[in-house]
Protein backbone atom coordinates (compact mmCIF):
# COMPACT_ATOMS: atom_id res chain seq x y z
CA UNK A 1 0.00 0.00 0.00
CA UNK A 2 1.39 3.33 -1.04
CA UNK A 3 1.82 6.31 1.27
CA UNK A 4 -0.96 8.16 -0.52
CA UNK A 5 -3.41 5.32 0.10
CA UNK A 6 -2.40 5.11 3.77
CA UNK A 7 -3.01 8.87 4.13
CA UNK A 8 -6.51 8.56 2.63
CA UNK A 9 -7.32 5.70 5.03
CA UNK A 10 -6.19 7.74 8.03
CA UNK A 11 -8.25 10.79 6.93
CA UNK A 12 -11.32 8.63 6.39
CA UNK A 13 -10.96 7.02 9.79
CA UNK A 14 -10.63 10.49 11.34
CA UNK A 15 -13.88 11.72 9.76
CA UNK A 16 -15.70 8.58 10.86
CA UNK A 17 -14.53 9.14 14.44
CA UNK A 18 -15.58 12.82 14.41
CA UNK A 19 -19.02 11.93 13.02
CA UNK A 20 -19.46 9.28 15.72
CA UNK A 21 -18.59 11.76 18.48
CA UNK A 22 -21.01 14.42 17.13
CA UNK A 23 -23.90 11.93 16.96
CA UNK A 24 -23.15 10.70 20.45
CA UNK A 25 -23.03 14.27 21.82
CA UNK A 26 -26.39 15.15 20.26
CA UNK A 27 -27.89 11.99 21.63
CA UNK A 28 -26.64 12.84 25.11
CA UNK A 29 -28.07 16.40 24.79
CA UNK A 30 -31.45 15.04 23.71
CA UNK A 31 -31.50 12.68 26.66
CA UNK A 32 -30.51 15.53 28.99
CA UNK A 33 -33.24 17.82 27.61
CA UNK A 34 -35.79 15.03 27.93
CA UNK A 35 -34.73 14.44 31.51
CA UNK A 36 -34.87 18.21 32.16
CA UNK A 37 -38.38 18.47 30.70
CA UNK A 38 -39.36 15.44 32.72
CA UNK A 39 -38.11 17.17 35.85
CA UNK A 40 -40.09 20.31 34.90
CA UNK A 41 -43.20 18.26 34.31
CA UNK A 42 -42.80 16.65 37.70
CA UNK A 43 -42.75 20.08 39.41
CA UNK A 44 -45.97 21.40 37.82
CA UNK A 45 -48.35 22.71 40.46
CA UNK A 46 -51.78 24.27 40.29
CA UNK A 47 -54.23 26.28 42.36
CA UNK A 48 -57.82 25.33 43.08
CA UNK A 49 -60.28 27.91 41.82
CA UNK A 50 -63.03 29.41 43.95
CA UNK A 51 -65.56 31.78 42.44
CA UNK A 52 -66.26 35.02 44.34
CA UNK A 53 -67.94 38.42 44.05
CA UNK A 54 -65.41 41.03 42.87
CA UNK A 55 -65.62 44.82 42.55
CA UNK A 56 -63.46 45.89 39.58
CA UNK A 57 -61.30 49.01 39.79
CA UNK A 58 -60.83 50.65 36.38
CA UNK A 59 -57.74 52.84 36.00
CA UNK A 60 -57.93 56.21 34.25
CA UNK A 61 -55.94 59.43 34.09
CA UNK A 62 -56.45 62.94 32.81
CA UNK A 63 -56.39 66.63 33.65
CA UNK A 64 -58.65 68.63 35.90
CA UNK A 65 -60.68 71.12 33.87
CA UNK A 66 -63.39 73.53 34.91
CA UNK A 67 -66.78 72.25 33.80
CA UNK A 68 -67.84 75.89 33.39
CA UNK A 69 -65.25 77.52 31.13
CA UNK A 70 -66.10 80.25 28.64
CA UNK A 71 -64.15 82.20 26.06
CA UNK A 72 -64.85 85.93 26.31
CA UNK A 73 -65.52 87.36 22.83
CA UNK A 74 -66.52 90.92 21.93
CA UNK A 75 -69.84 91.49 20.18
CA UNK A 76 -69.15 95.20 19.50
CA UNK A 77 -66.42 97.55 18.28
CA UNK A 78 -64.74 100.03 20.60
CA UNK A 79 -61.85 100.71 22.97
CA UNK A 80 -61.37 98.92 26.29
CA UNK A 81 -61.97 101.20 29.24
CA UNK A 82 -58.79 101.79 31.27
CA UNK A 83 -60.55 103.34 34.29
CA UNK A 84 -60.70 100.97 37.30
CA UNK A 85 -59.79 98.07 35.02
CA UNK A 86 -59.65 94.68 36.78
CA UNK A 87 -59.42 92.65 33.59
CA UNK A 88 -56.30 90.71 34.63
CA UNK A 89 -55.39 87.06 35.10
CA UNK A 90 -56.30 85.83 38.58
CA UNK A 91 -58.98 88.45 39.25
CA UNK A 92 -62.08 86.94 40.86
CA UNK A 93 -65.57 88.18 39.97
CA UNK A 94 -69.03 87.54 41.34
CA UNK A 95 -71.95 86.74 39.08
CA UNK A 96 -73.20 89.92 37.41
CA UNK A 97 -70.02 91.95 38.01
CA UNK A 98 -68.55 93.78 35.01
CA UNK A 99 -65.52 91.94 33.67
CA UNK A 100 -64.67 94.52 31.02
CA UNK A 101 -66.13 97.83 29.85
CA UNK A 102 -65.85 98.98 26.25
CA UNK A 103 -66.35 102.64 25.45
CA UNK A 104 -69.61 102.91 23.55
CA UNK A 105 -68.89 106.21 21.85
CA UNK A 106 -71.96 108.04 20.58
CA UNK A 107 -74.48 105.20 20.98
CA UNK A 108 -75.75 106.52 24.33
CA UNK A 109 -76.29 109.95 22.81
CA UNK A 110 -78.12 108.36 19.89
CA UNK A 111 -80.33 106.45 22.32
CA UNK A 112 -81.15 109.62 24.27
CA UNK A 113 -82.09 111.37 21.03
CA UNK A 114 -84.46 108.60 19.93
CA UNK A 115 -86.04 108.46 23.41
CA UNK A 116 -86.71 112.20 23.21
CA UNK A 117 -88.32 111.80 19.80
CA UNK A 118 -90.42 108.91 21.13
CA UNK A 119 -91.62 110.98 24.10
CA UNK A 120 -92.53 113.84 21.79
CA UNK A 121 -94.49 111.43 19.60
CA UNK A 122 -96.45 110.14 22.59
CA UNK A 123 -97.30 113.66 23.69
CA UNK A 124 -98.49 114.42 20.17
CA UNK A 125 -100.93 111.48 19.97
CA UNK A 126 -102.04 111.56 23.61
CA UNK A 127 -105.06 113.91 23.07
CA UNK A 128 -106.43 111.72 20.26
CA UNK A 129 -105.97 108.57 22.35
CA UNK A 130 -107.82 110.11 25.29
CA UNK A 131 -110.71 111.09 23.04
CA UNK A 132 -111.09 107.84 21.08
CA UNK A 133 -109.90 105.36 23.77
CA UNK A 134 -110.47 106.89 27.24
CA UNK A 135 -109.29 103.85 29.20
CA UNK A 136 -106.08 103.49 27.14
CA UNK A 137 -105.61 107.27 27.29
CA UNK A 138 -105.41 107.31 31.07
CA UNK A 139 -102.84 104.48 30.99
CA UNK A 140 -100.78 106.30 28.36
CA UNK A 141 -100.88 109.52 30.43
CA UNK A 142 -99.44 107.62 33.41
CA UNK A 143 -96.80 106.08 31.10
CA UNK A 144 -95.72 109.53 29.88
CA UNK A 145 -95.59 110.94 33.42
CA UNK A 146 -93.20 108.14 34.54
CA UNK A 147 -91.06 108.19 31.40
CA UNK A 148 -87.33 108.57 32.25
CA UNK A 149 -84.93 109.53 29.49
CA UNK A 150 -81.91 108.12 31.39
CA UNK A 151 -83.46 104.84 32.52
CA UNK A 152 -84.54 101.77 30.54
CA UNK A 153 -87.68 102.25 28.48
CA UNK A 154 -90.80 100.98 30.31
CA UNK A 155 -93.18 98.50 28.72
CA UNK A 156 -95.98 100.04 26.71
CA UNK A 157 -99.54 99.74 28.03
CA UNK A 158 -101.30 96.61 26.81
CA UNK A 159 -103.44 97.29 23.72
CA UNK A 160 -106.39 94.94 23.19
CA UNK A 161 -108.45 96.74 20.55
CA UNK A 162 -107.51 96.36 16.90
CA UNK A 163 -108.38 99.98 16.09
CA UNK A 164 -106.07 101.29 18.81
CA UNK A 165 -103.29 98.92 17.69
CA UNK A 166 -103.58 100.16 14.10
CA UNK A 167 -103.52 103.76 15.29
CA UNK A 168 -100.27 103.16 17.22
CA UNK A 169 -98.72 101.40 14.25
CA UNK A 170 -99.66 104.15 11.78
CA UNK A 171 -98.04 106.78 14.00
CA UNK A 172 -94.74 104.77 14.19
CA UNK A 173 -95.06 104.32 17.96
CA UNK A 174 -94.25 100.61 17.85
CA UNK A 175 -91.34 101.15 15.45
CA UNK A 176 -89.73 103.76 17.72
CA UNK A 177 -90.36 101.65 20.82
CA UNK A 178 -88.59 98.56 19.41
CA UNK A 179 -85.72 100.66 18.02
CA UNK A 180 -85.10 101.97 21.54
CA UNK A 181 -85.17 98.41 22.96
CA UNK A 182 -82.68 97.27 20.32
CA UNK A 183 -80.25 100.08 21.16
CA UNK A 184 -80.55 99.35 24.88
CA UNK A 185 -79.63 95.71 24.29
CA UNK A 186 -76.72 96.76 22.12
CA UNK A 187 -75.41 99.13 24.80
CA UNK A 188 -75.51 96.24 27.30
CA UNK A 189 -72.94 94.42 25.13
CA UNK A 190 -70.41 97.19 25.84
CA UNK A 191 -70.30 95.93 29.44
CA UNK A 192 -69.26 92.27 29.58
CA UNK A 193 -70.55 90.76 32.84
CA UNK A 194 -69.61 87.59 34.69
CA UNK A 195 -72.19 84.84 33.98
CA UNK A 196 -71.23 83.06 37.23
CA UNK A 197 -68.78 83.32 40.13
CA UNK A 198 -65.32 82.66 38.75
CA UNK A 199 -61.82 83.82 37.90
CA UNK A 200 -60.02 85.09 34.81
CA UNK A 201 -57.47 82.53 33.63
CA UNK A 202 -56.49 84.16 30.36
CA UNK A 203 -56.38 87.81 29.17
CA UNK A 204 -55.62 88.62 25.54
CA UNK A 205 -55.80 92.45 25.51
CA UNK A 206 -54.26 95.39 27.32
CA UNK A 207 -56.18 98.35 28.81
CA UNK A 208 -56.94 100.90 26.11
CA UNK A 209 -56.70 98.40 23.26
CA UNK A 210 -58.94 98.74 20.22
CA UNK A 211 -61.51 95.95 20.05
CA UNK A 212 -63.42 94.61 17.04
CA UNK A 213 -66.46 92.36 16.78
CA UNK A 214 -65.60 88.67 17.24
CA UNK A 215 -62.22 89.35 18.87
CA UNK A 216 -61.24 86.88 21.68
CA UNK A 217 -60.61 88.82 24.87
CA UNK A 218 -59.86 86.15 27.48
CA UNK A 219 -61.03 83.07 29.36
CA UNK A 220 -63.25 82.85 32.44
CA UNK A 221 -63.79 79.70 34.53
CA UNK A 222 -65.95 78.58 37.43
CA UNK A 223 -64.01 77.73 40.60
CA UNK A 224 -66.65 75.49 42.16
CA UNK A 225 -67.21 72.75 39.56
CA UNK A 226 -64.50 70.66 37.91
CA UNK A 227 -64.26 67.60 35.70
CA UNK A 228 -61.64 64.98 34.89
CA UNK A 229 -61.65 63.87 31.27
CA UNK A 230 -60.13 60.37 31.10
CA UNK A 231 -60.37 57.41 28.75
CA UNK A 232 -60.72 53.65 29.16
CA UNK A 233 -60.86 50.65 26.85
CA UNK A 234 -64.11 49.65 25.18
CA UNK A 235 -64.45 46.56 27.40
CA UNK A 236 -63.81 48.54 30.58
CA UNK A 237 -66.36 51.18 29.55
CA UNK A 238 -69.08 48.50 29.59
CA UNK A 239 -68.55 48.10 33.36
CA UNK A 240 -68.76 51.83 34.19
CA UNK A 241 -72.10 53.41 35.08
CA UNK A 242 -73.06 57.03 35.65
CA UNK A 243 -72.85 57.70 39.40
CA UNK A 244 -69.94 55.31 40.08
CA UNK A 245 -67.46 56.59 42.67
CA UNK A 246 -63.96 57.53 41.46
CA UNK A 247 -60.94 57.65 43.79
CA UNK A 248 -58.67 60.47 42.55
CA UNK A 249 -55.03 61.00 43.52
CA UNK A 250 -52.13 63.18 42.43
CA UNK A 251 -48.60 64.08 43.46
CA UNK A 252 -49.96 67.55 44.22
CA UNK A 253 -52.65 66.24 46.57
CA UNK A 254 -51.96 65.20 50.16
CA UNK A 255 -54.80 62.66 50.19
CA UNK A 256 -57.18 60.82 47.90
CA UNK A 257 -60.35 62.70 46.95
CA UNK A 258 -63.62 61.37 45.59
CA UNK A 259 -65.38 62.10 42.33
CA UNK A 260 -68.45 60.78 40.54
CA UNK A 261 -68.81 59.54 36.96
CA UNK A 262 -70.86 62.25 35.29
CA UNK A 263 -70.89 61.14 31.64
CA UNK A 264 -69.75 58.12 29.62
CA UNK A 265 -68.89 58.61 25.96
CA UNK A 266 -71.07 56.80 23.43
CA UNK A 267 -68.40 56.71 20.71
CA UNK A 268 -64.74 55.76 20.33
CA UNK A 269 -62.20 58.57 20.40
CA UNK A 270 -60.35 58.44 17.06
CA UNK A 271 -57.08 59.63 18.58
CA UNK A 272 -56.91 57.22 21.53
CA UNK A 273 -59.19 54.41 20.24
CA UNK A 274 -60.84 54.40 23.64
CA UNK A 275 -64.01 55.67 25.30
CA UNK A 276 -64.03 59.05 27.07
CA UNK A 277 -65.13 59.15 30.71
CA UNK A 278 -66.07 62.42 32.45
CA UNK A 279 -65.78 62.58 36.23
CA UNK A 280 -67.20 65.50 38.23
CA UNK A 281 -65.19 66.50 41.29
CA UNK A 282 -65.43 69.34 43.79
CA UNK A 283 -62.56 70.03 46.15
CA UNK A 284 -60.80 73.18 47.35
CA UNK A 285 -57.35 71.66 46.78
CA UNK A 286 -57.66 71.00 43.04
CA UNK A 287 -56.71 73.44 40.29
CA UNK A 288 -57.62 73.78 36.64
CA UNK A 289 -55.04 71.92 34.52
CA UNK A 290 -53.81 69.59 37.30
CA UNK A 291 -52.86 66.06 36.14
CA UNK A 292 -54.46 63.27 38.20
CA UNK A 293 -54.99 59.52 38.15
CA UNK A 294 -58.09 57.72 39.31
CA UNK A 295 -59.80 54.39 39.94
CA UNK A 296 -63.43 53.93 39.03
CA UNK A 297 -65.16 51.72 41.61
CA UNK A 298 -67.53 49.68 39.43
CA UNK A 299 -70.48 47.57 40.45
CA UNK A 300 -69.78 44.16 42.02
CA UNK A 301 -69.67 41.20 39.61
CA UNK A 302 -70.93 37.89 41.01
CA UNK A 303 -69.44 34.45 40.41
CA UNK A 304 -66.14 35.41 38.75
CA UNK A 305 -62.46 34.57 39.24
CA UNK A 306 -59.35 36.75 39.49
CA UNK A 307 -56.07 35.22 38.30
CA UNK A 308 -52.65 36.38 37.11
CA UNK A 309 -52.27 37.42 33.47
CA UNK A 310 -49.31 35.07 33.06
CA UNK A 311 -51.62 32.05 33.36
CA UNK A 312 -53.54 32.96 30.19
CA UNK A 313 -52.47 31.86 26.71
CA UNK A 314 -52.68 34.05 23.61
CA UNK A 315 -55.92 32.30 22.65
CA UNK A 316 -57.59 33.34 25.93
CA UNK A 317 -57.31 29.88 27.45
CA UNK A 318 -55.84 28.47 30.65
CA UNK A 319 -54.28 25.08 31.44
CA UNK A 320 -55.96 22.99 34.12
CA UNK A 321 -54.89 19.62 35.52
CA UNK A 322 -57.42 16.80 35.12
CA UNK A 323 -56.49 13.16 35.82
CA UNK A 324 -52.74 13.80 35.51
CA UNK A 325 -53.18 15.57 32.18
CA UNK A 326 -53.04 19.20 31.07
CA UNK A 327 -56.40 20.36 29.74
CA UNK A 328 -57.02 23.66 27.92
CA UNK A 329 -60.11 25.56 29.00
CA UNK A 330 -61.68 28.57 27.26
CA UNK A 331 -62.33 31.69 29.36
CA UNK A 332 -64.04 35.07 28.92
CA UNK A 333 -62.01 38.10 29.97
CA UNK A 334 -64.11 40.70 31.78
CA UNK A 335 -61.43 43.27 32.57
CA UNK A 336 -57.74 43.63 33.38
CA UNK A 337 -56.54 44.69 36.81
CA UNK A 338 -52.83 45.59 36.59
CA UNK A 339 -51.05 42.17 36.56
CA UNK A 340 -54.29 40.28 37.14
CA UNK A 341 -57.45 39.70 35.16
CA UNK A 342 -61.07 39.06 36.10
CA UNK A 343 -62.55 36.20 34.07
CA UNK A 344 -65.56 33.96 33.55
CA UNK A 345 -65.48 30.34 32.45
CA UNK A 346 -63.81 28.56 35.37
CA UNK A 347 -65.75 26.41 37.81
CA UNK A 348 -65.22 25.91 41.52
CA UNK A 349 -62.61 23.20 42.01
CA UNK A 350 -60.79 23.70 38.68
CA UNK A 351 -57.06 23.41 39.29
CA UNK A 352 -55.32 26.06 37.15
CA UNK A 353 -51.61 25.59 36.36
CA UNK A 354 -49.60 28.28 38.11
CA UNK A 355 -46.72 28.57 35.63
CA UNK A 356 -47.49 28.36 31.91
CA UNK A 357 -44.69 26.97 29.68
CA UNK A 358 -44.31 27.18 25.90
CA UNK A 359 -43.96 23.42 25.53
CA UNK A 360 -47.35 22.70 27.16
CA UNK A 361 -50.04 21.20 24.96
CA UNK A 362 -53.57 19.91 25.41
CA UNK A 363 -53.81 16.39 26.88
CA UNK A 364 -50.15 16.43 27.82
CA UNK A 365 -49.46 13.71 30.39
CA UNK A 366 -47.74 14.64 33.61
CA UNK A 367 -46.42 12.50 36.43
Amino acid sequence: MSKKQKLLVVIGAFFILVTFLIVKNRTNQSVTETQSNTKKIKTIDCTDIKQSNITPLIELSGRIISSNKINIISEVNGVSNVKNSKFEVGEIFKKGEVLLSIEDGDIELELMSIKSQFLALLLQVLPDIKMDFPSLGSQLQLYVNNFNLEGPIPTLPKITKVKARNFFASRQIFANYYTIQSLEKRIEKFKIKAPFDGVLTKVLIDPGSSIIIGQPLGEFINLSTYEVNGSVSVNDAKLIQIGDTVLISSDDLSSTIKGVVNRVGSHINELTQSVDIFVSVNNDNIKDGMYVTGQVVCGTIDGVVKIERSKITKENQVYTIVDSKLKLKNIDIICFQNDSVIINGLDNGDCVVNQYRNYFYDNMSIN
